[in-house]
């Protein structure tokens, strides 16, 4: 399996931003594995030298160097995460969403973490919330393209109930957030802690916006994935290594 692992260094383009994982690495002196990365604050996020910080990031550093490799996380927007392991181009991202349409190209690892996924309006005064999906009849709604946020939300979208903006790019949680400052859209989707996390961060830029109470769906299982294209061209087996990877993150909080 190392040896097949070994040419991990170059199976990605070097157009987009490469950077090497701080946490953990002197302790992995293995062949180089390299990580789709997405902007998920505070799980993970640019600091002001514009390295890549957060739990997520520096827990599943810490993992991969314990299984023998030298982790190297690269930023990308989350649409082309998705699109680099479809093609085989990366053998394995941050944890995401799992969704049948995500299984036909990756294979999932046991959940990692939790999304608690939420609507945020403008304004301190919680009245103008909602309670059911028909109660965002009408509505814009700014959400992040690729996203998946469970069959019901999809089922009234696919109804007309509400209309959605889109954002891409490498940090849309926070181009979402600046639609909802100048009016753009009504309420935002997002994640509860991201939420503040950006608050805090960006304050007072977004001080005058409250998560509505209620989630979107259950609270949202995020499994680390890995790309079945890249390991059959490879040779390797997924099974194999999300058995070891699993195994270690029973473990985490030994880390």
């Amino acid at each position: 399996m190392e040896n097949g692992c070994a040419r991990f260094g170059g199976a990605l383009l070097a157009a987009a931003l490469v950077i090497s994982l701080a946490a953990g690495t002197a302790r992995a002196r293995g062949p180089v594995l390299e990580v789709a990365a997405y902007l998920l604050p505070p799980a993970s996020h640019l600091d002001e030298n514009g390295v890549l910080r957060g739990e997520t990031v520096e827990w599943m550093g810490r993992l991969l160097a314990d299984m023998g490799y030298t982790p190297k996380f690269r930023v990308l927007p989350f649409r082309r995460c998705l699109e680099a392991m479809r093609d085989g181009a990366v053998p394995m991202m941050l944890p995401c969403v799992v969704s049948i349409e995500r299984q036909a190209f990756m294979r999932f690892s046991d959940p990692v973490e939790y999304m608690h996924t939420v609507l945020w309006k403008k304004g301190r005064d919680p009245a103008g919330c909602w309670e059911t999906l028909d109660d965002l009849a009408g509505l814009r709604i700014g959400v992040i393209e690729g996203y998946y946020y469970g069959s019901k939300w999809q089922e009234a979208l696919a109804a007309g109930t509400f209309r959605v903006e889109g954002s891409i790019g490498r940090d849309p949680n926070r181009a979402n957030f600046r639609m909802l400052r100048e009016g753009r859209v009504d309420m935002v989707v997002c994640d509860r802690s991201l939420g503040r996390f950006l608050q805090r961060q960006d304050a007072p830029l977004f001080d005058d916006m409250i998560p509505c109470p209620g989630e979107i769906g259950e609270s949202t299982p995020l499994c680390a994935p890995v790309s079945l294209k890249y390991f059959k061209d490879h040779g390797l087996s997924p099974d194999e290594f999300l058995s070891r990877f699993n195994a270690l993150l029973r473990n985490r909080s030994g880390f």
